[in-house]
């Protein structure tokens, strides 16, 4: 139920700190002046509109999400943070690596998160839906050009340092410096402070349409184990746990932990998005095609296909059955993936292909 309610100082930082930040088409968000905040109508549920769970009564209505870019690199492991999201989604981005957007819905209460890295234009395109508080360090020029366009304010670490970020001095000792550095509820604050303009309420959406009356139950088939490839370096596999009902991730042929507290991280609801996928006009980056395509929904140890629309880069993400009717979601945290057509025979249930 919902009623309606009615940059920045640049700051310089050293090429040591961010070494890597810059590689691969790496840039700052345009010239770092944010564009001046527009004040929006609130949109207040009686419920999480990022899990279907009941509403966090310390979350006061309206208040924005904080949306996180992370390194995804088998170097950058263990992230610290992740299992405490309520929403991941993971796309690849360049060379066969993927990277991780981890979607909290209490920015005051988000712990220490990273190591983070920069945006790419196919996550800030599930970011804009959202109306997240977006915090990364630097960015692909596709995906600042998307960012400016929509006149989006961000909280980027090219401008903020370490108003915003931190760098963890003691992973630097095993870690190069791109995988080192983090943020928290108070950076994120103090980043937020320092902007002076970015509102922290405004108009929110639920991710998808919860289930409310009874628990969806796929068609598809068993899926105690379901697994699939983001290319020939990154894969994601969850082994389904019928006592908490969620599914437990691995990537890399290992538990997918958090350095926070050592969980392994857990879904209720696994959602697999298959999309045409080409190289953009610099030959290296992923041109992802978000107008819509098939994939996978994976829920309480069973699998079905779907049908999926988006569109415009500020559109959000709709989920369909094959029959075209609209998909409700069960209450609960999300992992999202978006994977390229040329690797729908790597997607399987209990080991037996299902790419249909």
């Amino acid at each position: 139920m919902k009623r309606t309610l009615s940059l920045l100082l640049c700051f310089a930082l050293s090429a040591a700190l961010f070494a890597g930040c810059g590689k691969q088409g790496d840039s700052a968000s345009g010239s770092g002046q944010q564009p001046e905040a527009t004040p929006q109508p609130i949109e207040v549920y009686d419920y999480n509109p990022l899990t279907g769970l009941a509403k966090d009564p310390n979350v006061p209505d309206g208040q924005r999400p904080a949306a996180v870019m992370i390194d995804n690199l088998r170097e950058a492991l263990p992230q610290s943070g992740i299992s405490s999201a309520d929403v991941v989604f993971e796309a690849a981005t360049e060379g066969g690596i993927t990277r991780l957007l981890a979607v909290f819905t209490d920015y005051k209460a988000m712990p220490t998160v990273g190591p983070v890295r920069s945006a790419r234009d196919q996550h800030v395109q599930f970011v804009l839906p959202m109306n997240a508080l977006f915090a990364h360090i630097g960015g692909s020029s596709y995906a600042n050009s998307l960012l400016n366009y929509y006149k989006y304010q961000d909280i980027d670490g090219y401008y903020l340092g370490t108003n915003a970020f931190a760098f963890d001095d003691a992973r630097r000792a095993s870690k190069s410096s791109e995988h080192c550095w983090y943020t928290n509820a108070a950076l994120m604050q103090q980043g937020i402070d320092k902007i002076g303009t970015l509102p922290v309420t405004g108009t929110l959406k639920p991710l998808f349409e919860f289930s409310t009356s009874q628990p969806v139950v796929p068609n598809g088939g068993n899926a105690a184990a379901f697994s699939f490839n983001f290319s020939n370096y990154a894969d994601s596999a969850f082994a389904y746990d019928g006592a908490s009902g969620t599914y437990l991730q691995s990537q890399f042929g290992i538990p997918h932990t958090d350095a926070n507290n050592g969980a392994q991280l857990a879904f209720k609801n696994i959602i697999v998005l298959s999309s045409n996928v080409s190289l953009k006009k610099d030959g290296f980056q992923l041109e992802f095609d978000l107008s819509g395509g098939d994939g996978w929904y994976v829920t309480d140890g069973k699998w079905m296909a779907i049908k999926w629309t988006k569109g415009e880069p500020d559109a959000p993400l709709v989920l369909k059955t094959t029959s075209g009717g609209k998909l409700s979601v069960n209450p609960g945290k999300s992992y999202i993936a978006l994977i390229s057509n040329d690797m729908r025979g790597t997607v399987t249930a209990d080991g037996t292909v299902i790419s249909g």
